[in-house]
């Protein structure tokens, strides 16, 4: 007796002379059914319920079973949140960083968040005070470096 999709099932009865083969289903009144088929329509039931048994089957080996979680969710993502180490990390840098700002002469700390941070072009820095672009180009050159080696401690 084969019952895969609780559906239906098919037996077989053998007897003396030949086999008799069955099917049992539940119908729409919800009674029970059962009814004897010929040997080509159980072939052809058989062979629809093997099919359909191993598509259930493929179907459940790519399926994810494991439940939702952070974990998995992150590991799917395109952009992992960053951990703790990380978000540590990155506060003390910029803490750091900001320090070295600080640290930098007016003018250069001015020239370049003037530069970097609002996106000034040098022409337009040069302009606002009234020197060279050469003098500008400097002064960005030589404050990277002073952040440069504060940074490098780090």
């Amino acid at each position: 007796m084969a019952n895969f999709m609780n559906d239906y099932s098919l037996e077989i009865i053998t007897g003396k002379n030949k086999d008799k083969y069955f099917v049992s289903f539940t119908d729409g009144y919800g009674e029970f059914q059962r009814l004897e088929i010929n040997e080509d329509i159980y072939s052809a039931l058989f062979e629809l319920n093997k099919t359909d048994r191993n598509l259930t089957r493929l179907d459940e080996r790519n399926l994810e079973h494991s439940e939702l979680t952070d974990e998995t969710l992150i590991k799917r993502s395109f952009k992992r949140p960053k951990g703790i180490e990380e978000l540590i990390l990155e506060k003390e840098m910029k803490k750091l960083f900001w320090q070295a700002i600080g640290e930098l002469p007016d003018v250069q700390r001015k020239r370049l968040l003037l530069y970097y941070d609002y996106g000034f072009s040098l022409k337009e820095i040069a302009k606002m005070e009234n020197c060279s672009i050469r003098a500008v180009q400097y002064s960005l050159d030589i404050g990277k470096k002073k952040l440069e080696n504060n940074l490098k401690k780090f």
